[in-house]
């Protein structure tokens, strides 16, 4: 038969020293996560917005914006461009202000929106052709 029974000394010894060692662990898990792990853990997180926005530059070159500054994406916003135009009678390259693309390129330019518009773009600022 085995004997079971311990004094108080032992069972503080033993419970101390699971509790020490509990302790440890989890202070060891804290100070990995808090050293630098949220900055790379951050980077981690932004690798898949990067690899969807570059796919998207892939698949259709007008959607690239890495040139445009800050103050040019504003623009794009406040004349409320659009890679594909809701109304179909305001196309970008039926616009006055749009600049055709360059060798067999895609996208073309615009006067107003900067960075690369599409053909089949549109914005608020759409306005018919002058006919010479």
């Amino acid at each position: 038969m085995l004997k079971s029974k311990c004094d108080r000394r032992e069972f503080l010894h033993r419970v101390g020293g699971m509790g020490l060692a509990g302790f440890a662990a989890v202070t060891g898990l804290t100070a990995q996560s808090g050293c630098g792990a949220d900055k790379e853990a951050e980077k981690v997180a932004a690798k898949p917005h990067n690899a969807i926005e570059s796919a998207k530059a892939v698949a259709d070159p007008c959607n690239d914006l890495s040139t445009l500054t800050k103050d040019q994406m504003v623009t794009r916003t406040t004349f409320k461009y659009e890679n594909k135009a809701s109304d179909a009678t305001k196309l970008c390259e039926t616009c006055n202000f749009w600049l055709p693309a360059t060798k067999g390129e895609l996208c073309g330019t615009c006067t107003l929106v900067k960075g690369p518009i599409h053909p089949l773009g549109s914005c608020m600022s759409w306005v018919e052709k002058v006919k010479t």
